[in-house]
């Protein structure tokens, strides 16, 4: 497609965005006309426009200190229980939801000609409680890829089961899970060296968003048990190796058991509170064949409207580069991830964020292994996308997310991943919310020098228009 195609294309997808947002019914503005009251909209797409991940962040309104400040002091003292005890839904909520959806993207490339592709997607959230102490729990997604220009990529598709597991409340307040269990961690937005679970976990296709990444991903197969009590929790996970060995963020794992199930891991997470506004979270991870690491996430409230955080872990291991080349390098290094999320009175909310990882490489260090070694150079530059880890020692990561802006329910998000060395990618999009279906246009664009992760992607840029169904 030519660089006039592209842009036409562009054009008619901003003007396709706008006229929906002039002609299609707001049915919760008609249903609700002299009511303050909104409509709850959906929010389980892994492309939806992203919401603040599970941090403290998500606790505060601008529209109100008061209940802000509030908020988020609970969000802060309950940073370490994302993970409650078991317990049966509500009787009088649907066990299942699911949400059909159809994106068109069209694709800009370094050294070839752009393609144009559809992707269909299902996605099925289930949850029953067998008898009062037991529930199952279900999340799986298919996706099917149709090309729809000669350069796009065959036809395909991909099946993924993120969660399949069985929940038992042994008491109140202790609660046992048996299955493909999702453990997500971290208090920090754009890059969670605490969340040892990621690696290997997501697919490439999945939305850059971070929310998109946390929520849409593979679980690993475990048992995972829980106690808690007044100011505090504990809890314990055990994932054992049930395929070959893999290590974790394999890039050439044949198999979802081998990228989550390739090793024996074991995670002990813990947290008390030590003041009305102050609750750490402190994490030990063990991994076959490798030392144990150690972290800790924290989060305070230092005004009404602002949130901030500290993530950070430390261990013996080796290096992204040396993982990849067979280099025993193993060292005590360190990775962390400081920021502040602060919303403003028109709610809109900006985070930045301050990123570092010890077993990442500097920007003359992958210059000489691409130049030396171009193979061994492929297979850490594939290891660190798999991983999700910060390939270079430095970054930078900055996101806004603005709601109702100029019309209700219509939502802007945007936000930058700036590497050490020059590599980057942005991402936009303006979504509008209705209550059985969102549309949205989403733009992405990445680049860099070569040796870096954006830099060697081959697509340079995109623009995808979505249209989500939920029921």
């Amino acid at each position: 497609m030519s660089r006039t195609g592209s842009r036409a294309l562009t054009s008619i997808a901003l003007a396709s965005l706008v006229a929906s947002v002039s002609w299609l019914p707001d049915a919760a503005s008609a249903a609700a006309a002299g009511e303050d009251g909104e409509a709850a909209v959906p929010n389980d797409s892994a492309d939806e426009a992203p919401a603040l991940p599970a941090t403290p962040s998500d606790t505060v309104d601008a529209a109100d200190a008061a209940k802000a400040s509030a908020a988020a002091d609970d969000a802060a003292l309950n940073l370490a229980d994302a993970v409650p005890a078991a317990s049966a839904p509500s009787p009088a909520a649907h066990p299942w939801k699911f949400f059909v959806q159809d994106a068109v993207r069209e694709s800009g490339y370094r050294d070839a000609p752009s393609s144009l592709r559809n992707q269909l997607s299902v996605d099925l959230l289930y949850q029953q409680a067998i008898v009062p102490s037991v529930s199952v729990n279900f999340s799986a997604r298919f996706d099917r890829f149709d090309p729809l220009s000669s350069s796009a990529a065959p036809h395909r598709s991909e099946s993924t089961i993120r969660e399949a597991f069985a929940s038992w409340s042994v008491t109140p307040l202790t609660g046992v899970d048996a299955g493909r269990i999702n453990e997500r961690l971290g208090a920090a937005v754009g890059y969670n060296p605490t969340d040892f679970f990621k690696a290997g976990a997501v697919n490439l296709d999945v939305s850059p968003d971070p929310e998109s990444r946390r929520t849409n991903r593979l679980g690993t197969v475990g048992v995972r048990a829980q106690h808690l009590w007044d100011g505090g929790s504990a809890q314990f996970l055990f994932s054992p190796r049930l395929a070959s060995y893999s290590a974790p963020g394999n890039p050439f794992a044949s198999s979802d058991l081998k990228r989550t199930n390739g090793v024996n891991r074991w995670l002990f997470v813990g947290s008390q509170r030590v003041s009305a506004s102050v609750q750490p979270q402190l994490l030990m991870y063990g991994e076959q064949g490798q030392s144990p690491q150690v972290g800790l996430n924290l989060s305070v409230v230092p005004a009404s409207s602002v949130v901030a955080y500290a993530e950070w872990t430390g261990g013996r291991r080796a290096s992204l580069i040396g993982r990849s080349t067979g280099v025993d390098d193993r060292a005590f290094r360190t990775s962390s991830a400081i920021g502040a999320t602060w919303t403003t009175p028109l709610d809109l909310s900006i985070t930045a964020e301050l990123q570092s990882n010890g077993a990442g490489a500097t920007p003359s260090q992958w210059r000489l292994l691409q130049s030396s070694d171009p193979r061994a150079w492929g297979g850490a530059v594939q290891t660190g996308v798999a991983s999700q880890d910060l390939p270079t020692r430095h970054g930078a990561f900055v996101m806004a997310i603005w709601r109702n802006v100029g019309v209700r329910r219509l939502d802007l998000s945007a936000f930058v991943q700036a590497d050490q060395g020059g590599g980057r990618q942005a991402w936009l999009e303006l979504r509008r919310h209705y209550d059985r279906f969102d549309v949205a246009l989403q733009l992405q664009r990445q680049g860099g020098p070569s040796w870096n992760r954006y830099g060697a992607m081959p697509e340079s840029r995109s623009v995808q228009m979505v249209a989500t169904f939920y029921e």
